[in-house]
């Protein structure tokens, strides 16, 4: 009987992740090597960031919620792991909030320690033309403005992937 639990219990969490898997690939819109559309985004500074600008650069936007755990912990990599390996490079990382106000925003920010630009897209505007649905939402556009890797979640070894990715990008 024990066996037969085991068995059970191992076909549903594969069918669970099999199935999480197609759900990310039917709400991501735009997929590898589609031209992402042009947008614009205000960032907590007040400026912003125009795609047409993002031209010619290898750039990472980063989709997360201060609510989410995974985004919590893929933000952490973000200072050590994106920002100070690729400064000076053609690289822009564009973070982008959703749901959240910026006053919650800024004070996640301010507690972490966090000194890079980040926007605020509480009404999923942005968001809505990468992806349906889940953060954190990954996409790593090539300087000829198509999408090069897009990801959803966080693992230590799809993030590892990721920042090679870009820096495959950059040479």
């Amino acid at each position: 009987m024990k066996r037969i639990l085991t068995v059970l219990f191992a076909v549903l969490l594969g069918g669970g992740c099999a199935f999480a898997q197609q759900d990310v690939e039917r709400t991501t819109l735009l997929k590898k090597g589609m031209e992402v559309p042009e947008f614009s985004v205000r960032l907590l500074d007040g400026t912003t960031v125009n795609s047409a600008d993002l031209k010619g650069r290898v750039v990472l936007v980063n989709f997360w919620a201060t609510w989410c755990p995974p985004c919590r912990a893929e933000f952490a990599r973000l200072q050590k792991d994106i920002v100070e390996r690729f400064q000076g490079q053609d690289f822009v990382l564009l973070p982008v909030s959703i749901d959240e106000e910026e006053d919650t925003v800024r004070a996640f920010l301010e507690k972490k320690g966090y000194a890079f630009p980040v926007a605020v897209d509480s009404g999923k505007k942005l968001y809505g033309m990468f992806a349906e649905k889940y953060v954190p939402r990954n996409f790593v556009i090539g300087k000829d403005g198509k999408v090069a890797f897009y990801g959803a979640g966080y693992t230590p070894e799809e993030f590892d992937e990721m920042v090679g990715g870009i820096a495959a990008l950059l040479k």
